[in-house]
């Protein structure tokens, strides 16, 4: 059985499909907003190892001033606290426009996994409570694992997941770097 990756935290039901597929299949820890993100990142794991994945909403957690940038690309920001073991995975604008983007790039039709093409209609489908588990979303995302951002994220997750506690600027700077 694949262990669980209980220190990712996303932050909505399709950010955890993502992440699940991509990096944890043994499961992550989701939350329900970006504020529920940080409020379990500081006191479920104040002190230990933990990444945040959240939409980069208007209205962000006031945790996120602890955080600095360390690396950024068109839809993907990663922050580190400036004192704790924690990062944040920032998607811009949100998991559903950061999805339609990678799509186009891989040039995958999302009509062909059961979705809707417009960005109102597919976040109508990211926000049900069921895309979690959605099986469409899991082959699309499988099928755009080449996409330079999708990619990115993957190599991401893979490398906060192994590396954890022992995780360098340097080395998250060169995933950006040659990954987009």
């Amino acid at each position: 059985m694949t262990p669980r990756a209980d220190f990712i935290i996303p932050e909505c039901y399709i950010d955890t499909n993502l992440v699940e597929t991509l990096g944890c299949p043994g499961g992550c820890n989701h939350q329900k907003g970006c504020n529920q993100v940080a409020g379990i990142m500081q006191r479920k794991f104040a002190e230990r190892f933990a990444v945040g994945v959240i939409d980069a909403d208007k209205r962000r957690p006031s945790y996120l001033t602890e955080f600095r940038e360390i690396a950024a690309s068109e839809h993907l920001k990663l922050l580190r606290h400036n004192a704790r073991p924690h990062f944040i995975i920032l998607v811009q604008p949100a998991a559903d426009g950061f999805i339609l983007s990678c799509a186009e790039a891989a040039q995958i039709d999302v009509a062909e996994y059961g979705l809707p093409g417009t960005l109102k209609e597919f976040t109508a489908q990211t926000k049900n409570v069921m895309s979690n588990k959605d099986v469409r979303f899991k082959r699309l995302f499988k099928a755009m694992k080449d996409a330079p951002e999708m990619k990115l994220l993957e190599e991401l997750l893979a490398h906060l997941v192994s590396k954890t506690y022992q995780t360098s600027d340097d080395d998250i700077v060169s995933l950006f770097q040659k990954s987009v």
